[in-house]
């Protein structure tokens, strides 16, 4: 089982203490198999000091930093047929065995009804130790049942990462979505910039891959097995404002998913008010800015 992993690594300061922070994250990805590789895109010359672990250093010293992201792509692309599986992620998602098996039970049948098997990334709270999850910003309150069980829809498929089998990443490759400039991000559907285009894989809102990414639901329960550690542990501290804990997760009351359908004048409206809205919140931050300076 040969396993390609590709992780942007982007460093402002602090180089030791980020690659000390780092460890973890590739130690843990190197559990999934003997014949794991890991490629590590990243902004600074690092010496590779262990097998199977490559630094492919990127100047971007003219570009966005966010483009970084983007760079593993034609690297990835040349690889596309000499691994059976392929992880992109953030430096700071830590992606460890249990998730692979869990994903590995479960993709197949998931796949071929045109469901995304995902996963919750969770922080944990300093104060009482509680998870809180970086991405849910609602509760989740719609099911599906596949093979006579039950999945979760998650509202926003998004957690810092993505994995396809060489079959499913191939079809990936030939998608609009696999090329940064081919598709928008910043829509009435969905809210993604140049990082988290990247991320997202070929399981965003606004994609017509999957009809949904979901979870299992066991005894209205989130199972351990698909929930994966933020280890930056930096948004928690905003918890209970834009963010919702794992144990209220899912909501008391659900109800079978449907798919939206939208109609095209229902598209066009959605696009129109999204974009007056944008532009009135660009001019209003511009002016917020320029008073504050006063």
């Amino acid at each position: 089982m040969k396993i390609s992993v590709h992780i942007t690594l982007f460093i402002k300061k602090n180089k030791n203490q980020k690659l000390k922070e780092f460890k973890k994250i590739y130690e843990s990805f190197f559990t999934l198999s003997k014949n794991t590789k890991i490629f590590v895109h990243t902004n600074v010359k690092i010496k590779d000091f262990r097998k199977n672990l490559n630094f492919i250093y990127h100047d971007i010293s003219q570009e966005d930093p966010y483009r970084l992201t983007w760079k593993c792509r034609s690297m990835m692309e040349l690889q596309k047929d000499s691994f059976d599986y392929f992880i992109y992620s953030e430096d700071d998602t830590l992606f460890t065995k249990k998730n692979f098996n869990y994903w590995l039970k479960n993709k197949n049948y998931l796949n071929k009804n045109k469901y995304n098997l995902g996963f919750v990334r969770v922080e944990k709270s300093q104060i009482d130790n509680s998870l809180w999850t970086t991405d849910q910003f609602v509760q989740l309150d719609e099911y599906i049942v596949l093979n006579k069980k039950k999945f979760i829809v998650l509202k926003n498929p998004y957690f810092a990462m993505w994995i396809y089998d060489k079959l499913e990443f191939n079809n990936f490759i030939k998608s609009k979505f696999w090329n940064l400039h081919n598709w928008r991000g910043l829509n009435s559907f969905t809210k993604l910039y140049d990082r988290e285009k990247s991320a997202v894989g070929w399981h965003g809102l606004n994609m017509n891959r999957y009809i949904a990414t979901v979870i299992p639901l066991n005894n209205k329960k989130v199972p351990n097995s698909c929930l994966i550690n933020h280890t930056s542990n930096k948004y928690v501290t905003e918890r209970g404002r834009i963010h919702v804990s794992l144990k209220n997760l899912i909501k008391k009351d659900i109800h079978l998913f449907k798919k939206p359908n939208f109609s095209k004048i229902e598209i066009i409206y959605r696009e129109v008010i999204f974009f007056i809205y944008w532009k009135l919140r660009f001019n209003f931050k511009t002016i917020k800015k320029k008073i504050l300076k006063k």
